[in-house]
């Protein structure tokens, strides 16, 4: 019989399931842009808070940031 699981486990692959995560609504934030607008990407709207470009850029920087964290915390110098 397996043990249940801690909140060790739960947060080991935490970072790279938050990777898919955030992917998986970068994709459904521009599908719904795309059928709303039309088109896909304006950067000009990057900087106009709350547009569908804002959160695309927000969660890309989070996504890299998780990447990073994940690459550092492989190769454990944290």
């Amino acid at each position: 019989m397996s043990r249940r699981p801690n909140i060790s486990d739960l947060k080991k692959n935490f970072y790279k399931r938050s990777l898919f995560w955030i992917a998986l609504v970068i994709f459904g934030l521009l599908t719904d842009e795309y059928i709303k607008e039309g088109y896909l990407f304006d950067i000009r709207d990057v900087a106009v808070y709350g547009t569908h470009e804002f959160l695309v850029a927000i969660l890309s920087l989070l996504g890299v940031v998780i990447a990073m964290y994940n690459k550092v915390k492989d190769k454990k110098l944290l």
